[in-house]
Parts: structure tokens; C-alpha cells; sequence
């Protein structure tokens, strides 16, 4: 199977604009709400506008990590292909039951999915179990890892 690792690529970045892009709106939105006349309350009890500031410092943070991971994702040279399993590598992965994965190992961005030629792609880093197990091995290697307290067996299909 033939894989463009720079469409892929170019399909993180494009996703990563997507969800800033949603993460500014969402900003804007918990800010105007948090400082708005109706917010404040005339008593003690009445914290929508504390709340309302909470929830606008949770959006300011997960904005600034989408930005940090599209600046990582905008700056990323793809290394020449090795073999063996490194960052920046795609993955083919199959567990117990045979139901096969692919997934990117990243340096940031963990968790994100993206779609290509029908196929879903799961982001992962080094940082997860899963990730960081998988650093070093090649096509053809077994690996265990324990993920939420689960242990789980996969074999690596291909490297690319």
C-alpha cells in the first residue's frame, strides 16, 4: 500500500486550523459571557459570571495548545524512512482480535483523528503508553502495553 505521508501531513494541519478556528470562537463566546452586565449577579450566590470566567480560562488554555501544536505540526520535516518506528512515523497496527489501526506518532497533538482515503488515523505521542511502547520496533514486532489498568497485545503490520 502506497502512503503519502505528506497528505497526511497537510491533513493534520488542515484539521489542527479547523479546530482553532473553533477554539477562537469559543473563546470570544465564554468571554463576552463571562463579562457581560446579565453575569454578575446580585448576590453572592449567583456565580454564572465565575463560572462563566472559569469555562473562558479552560477555552484560552486548549487555544493555546492547538496553536502550539499547529506551529509543531507547520515547522515538522518528515525524516527519511527507516523501518523503524520513530516520530513522525505511521503505523500499522493490529490487536488480539485482529482489527487493524493505523496511527501517527507525533510530538504533540495526541489524540486527534484524522481521516484519509476512508481510513481513520489517530495521532498518538510518546507521552501516551501506547506511544511510547511503540518507539523503536519494527514490522513483524509484538508489543505489550497496559492501557487504563487493560494489558493489551499488539503486533506492528507495517512501518511507513
Amino acid at each position: 500500500m502506497h502512503i503519502d505521508k505528506n497528505e497526511i501531513l497537510a491533513l493534520i494541519i488542515n484539521q489542527l486550523r479547523t479546530d482553532l478556528s473553533v477554539c477562537e470562537q469559543a473563546v470570544k463566546v465564554a468571554r463576552d459571557t463571562a463579562t457581560h452586565a446579565d453575569a454578575l449577579g446580585s448576590s453572592q450566590y449567583e456565580t454564572m459570571g465565575l463560572e462563566a470566567s472559569y469555562l473562558a480560562q479552560g477555552q484560552g488554555l486548549r487555544l493555546l495548545e492547538v496553536e502550539r501544536s499547529l506551529a509543531y505540526f507547520m515547522q515538522l520535516k518528515l525524516p527519511p524512512h527507516t523501518g523503524v518506528i520513530s516520530v513522525s512515523s505511521l503505523i500499522a497496527l493490529r490487536d488480539e482480535q485482529g482489527d487493524e489501526q493505523l496511527l501517527w506518532l507525533a510530538g504533540d497533538a495526541g489524540g486527534l483523528k484524522i481521516s484519509h482515503a476512508g481510513t481513520s488515523i489517530t495521532l498518538v505521542t510518546p507521552k501516551s503508553p501506547l506511544g511510547g511502547s511503540l518507539i523503536g520496533k519494527v514490522a513483524g514486532d509484538d508489543l505489550e502495553v497496559s492501557i487504563a489498568g487493560i494489558e493489551r497485545c499488539y503486533e506492528v503490520c507495517a512501518v511507513y
